[in-house]
């Protein structure tokens, strides 16, 4: 009888040790399980496809311009016009392919480069200051000019890895901060603003997709101005040939600037096309149904146009790569590329440097195809070079890939 007594005694405390070592084993498991599965889906994510295609010379890897001694590089410094950074070593000019096959001008180019880092003009009209960083070849010119607009969020620190090397080649590459940037946001005083955020704000804020073509064509306004508060510019920069480029909704602002029409509310079919650029660089363009594209939007861009995407280079609403290329697609014919590159995600095109550091290589592999197009297609646009409309219109960069970079032209 007593030990009867003893087990129901014991029997709620056996149950509750019982249920807990239950309880820690399922956990236990559950938490092996989900990284088993993390480890799997981050090798299918950044596993090596389609060759490993030829990499950045050593030379091309530069490390970002040391500023002088007085460089106001700060958002919040005002004007820096003076602060120039020290030159970047001279690198010797490369023949296309010479480093590798299908590579075009990887190695560092003929100019030693030097650095605004950080500049503020002024709007009257929107009453508004744009700060803006600048590379530009030490050279007597004059240089054809680059605006790059950054991705959602992000400001002119950005992309230098592509901006620096064009202007070793012969450039004067311009990075506005639009008004988007977390940066630029947290410097005016706002506060609880995170790069999410931001974006967010991108998505669904249209006087932001009005304001970043706007800000284009007011930087090439003050190309004279430039000039006259910037003694090294003075005669260099070549007003009649001048690209715009961008990562992202940087893509898109280049796109509205080259004559894609935008939805704003009460003001369909808006039209921020600048007559004054002669080609545009779409790095992970958006299609219809982002910043107030639609179907019809490219009907009337007819300018030069390199669009890139990459296979793993989803939308915002997880659209599939294909969705980037109707940029590509559905602008007039004649003039018009598109590189897809197998492995790329959304920042490839900007950075070699990937979500795993063991993936390093192939970033600069990815990085190496986005030059090495991009590069071609302002040479053969804004300086008319024959040999480089030659090798955007060749199979070089595709076959030197082992199928890793494809290209439509249209």
């Amino acid at each position: 009888m007593l030990a009867t007594a003893l087990r129901r005694w014991m029997s709620p405390s056996l149950l509750r040790d019982f249920v807990r070592r239950r309880r820690f084993r399922r956990g236990l498991t559950n938490v092996l399980l989900i990284a088993v599965l993390s480890g799997v889906a981050g090798y299918i994510i950044t596993r090596p496809v389609g060759g490993t295609g030829f990499p950045v010379p050593r030379t091309a890897r530069h490390a970002p311009p040391s500023p002088a001694p007085n460089a106001q590089a700060s958002l919040t410094e005002g004007v820096a016009a003076s602060s120039m950074s020290t030159a970047v070593a001279k690198g010797t000019s490369p023949a296309a392919g010479s480093y590798a096959t299908g590579a075009y001008k990887l190695a560092e180019g003929p100019y030693a480069v030097a650095e605004v880092a950080d500049i503020v003009l002024h709007d009257g009209k929107r009453n508004k200051d744009l700060h803006m960083r600048i590379f530009y070849p030490n050279g007597a010119g004059p240089f054809p000019v680059i605006v790059f607009s950054h991705g959602a969020g992000g400001s002119q620190s950005c992309c230098e890895e592509l901006t620096h090397h064009w202007a070793s080649y012969g450039y004067i590459t311009l990075q506005p901060t639009h008004d988007d940037s977390t940066l630029q946001r947290r410097n005016t005083g706002e506060e609880g603003i995170d790069f999410v955020k931001a974006v967010r704000d991108a998505l669904k804020k249209p006087a932001l997709w009005q304001s970043r073509p706007q800000d284009i064509s007011f930087v090439l306004d003050s190309l004279p101005t430039l000039q006259k508060r910037i003694p090294a510019l003075a005669g260099k920069i070549d007003s009649r040939q001048i690209g715009v480029g961008g990562h992202s909704m940087g893509a898109f602002t280049a796109d509205a600037i080259a004559g894609a029409l935008v939805d704003l509310p009460k003001h369909s079919a808006t039209d921020f096309g600048d007559p004054r650029v002669k080609a545009v660089l779409l790095l992970s363009p958006q299609g219809p149904g982002e910043f107030g594209l639609n179907d019809h939007s490219w009907d009337q861009v007819n300018i030069p146009l390199l669009s890139m995407t990459g296979s793993l280079d989803r939308g915002a609403g997880q659209q599939d790569p294909e969705w980037r290329k109707i940029p590509f697609e559905r602008s007039r014919p004649g003039d018009k590329y598109h590189v897809f590159i197998q492995g790329a995600n959304h920042m490839s095109f900007i950075t070699s440097k990937l979500l795993s550091p063991s993936r390093g290589v192939r970033g600069d592999a990815i990085l190496g195809y986005t030059n090495s197009a991009s590069l071609a297609f302002w040479d053969a646009y804004l300086k008319a070079d024959p040999a480089a409309k030659k090798y955007l219109q060749s199979d070089a960069l595709a076959d030197s890939t082992r199928g890793a970079v494809k290209i439509y032209r249209r």
